[in-house]
């Protein structure tokens, strides 16, 4: 009898949403639902950006409403830029905030941005995305490619066809480090960059986090008579003053900065000889330490920008 009930009131509610549609008046009516195409894409000055397939494994879009609190996740496996992705969801005629994250899942948690405990979506985009930090405090495996994007006030017309274009922009640094005239046998040296860039937002603004290092071994790269590391770390910000270190193992000292009295904040380093340097397009870093016989060091950098098609280690 309960059930019976149960059915007689939902059919009733339901006529009533109808005959009230039927009026001139629709302000009572269910809001239309639609659906919409995503494309992910990457400009750059010299035209679109590409990257290794195997670089892009998986992208999570977060939608929000206008106001910015969270709606829905998708997922995408495998996926590429410059593609329009029908999207599974429909959504009533608004103004949205899409956000996509590329790779984030594999070194991050979400956690609140007002407690700190981690969640499975966030709820609001003040949320943080939070690296999983290993408890001796350093990274000693390649952490991936981090892409971002973001697109606000974004109105759902109710065309299908609607093509919402995301831009992306690229959320991590590559710091390659090359030794010129140190010892090549018999010593162990470690390129290590200190940072707290480890919680980001959801808006990819900068989160308070802790300090902890990226370490990398200097090793022979082919038949250069020079010792490299490559290092990618998470997306640079002057106020975390990130610091560059060579250490050397065998005899528990660093390197560099060592006694110099040269700088290792590395933003510092860049900013010195680059004033006018934009992160935000520039990725590749090349730091050279060239040491003479008496264990004299001087520093050289060259980057690489989205800009630039090719570039080449050619120290000063």
């Amino acid at each position: 009898m309960r059930t019976y009930r149960y059915t007689l009131l939902k059919l009733l509610i339901l006529a009533s949403m109808v005959s009230s549609c039927i009026r001139d008046d629709l302000s009572d009516c269910p809001p239309e639902l639609h659906s919409f195409q995503v494309v992910f894409t990457y400009d750059t000055p010299q035209g679109e950006r590409s990257f290794d397939p195997a670089e892009l494994k998986v992208a999570y879009l977060y939608i929000f409403d206008k106001n910015g609190d969270y709606i829905k996740t998708i997922p995408f496996q495998n996926p590429e830029l410059y593609r329009n992705y029908p999207l599974n969801i429909e959504l009533p005629p608004d103004k949205y905030e899409f956000i996509v994250w590329f790779n984030q899942s594999e070194i991050f948690d979400v956690a609140s941005y007002n407690s700190n405990e981690k969640i499975s979506n966030p709820l609001n985009h003040l949320d943080i995305l939070r690296l999983d930090i290993p408890v001796e405090g350093y990274i000693t495996s390649a952490i991936p490619l981090i892409l971002y994007g973001n697109i606000e006030n974004v109105p759902i017309s109710g065309d299908k066809s609607q093509i919402v274009a995301i831009p992306l922009e690229q959320n991590t640094n590559t710091i390659n480090v090359t030794v010129k005239g140190l010892p090549k046998t018999g010593h162990a040296y470690f390129n290590t960059i200190t940072d707290r860039n480890g919680n980001e937002t959801f808006l990819n603004k900068p989160a308070p986090g802790k300090d902890f290092s990226y370490v990398a071994p200097m090793s022979l790269k082919g038949e250069i008579p020079d010792l490299f590391s490559s290092l990618r770390v998470l997306k640079l910000y002057k106020e975390n003053r990130p610091r560059l270190v060579l250490w050397d193992e065998t005899e528990k000292r660093d390197l560099y900065p060592g006694n110099s009295g040269l700088p290792n904040d590395l933003i510092k380093l860049i900013l010195d000889k680059y004033p006018n340097v934009d992160f935000k397009t520039t990725h590749t870093f090349d730091i050279i330490l060239i040491y003479d016989t008496d264990m004299n060091v001087k520093v050289d950098i060259q980057y690489w920008s989205d800009h630039d098609t090719d570039y080449e280690i050619e120290p000063n």
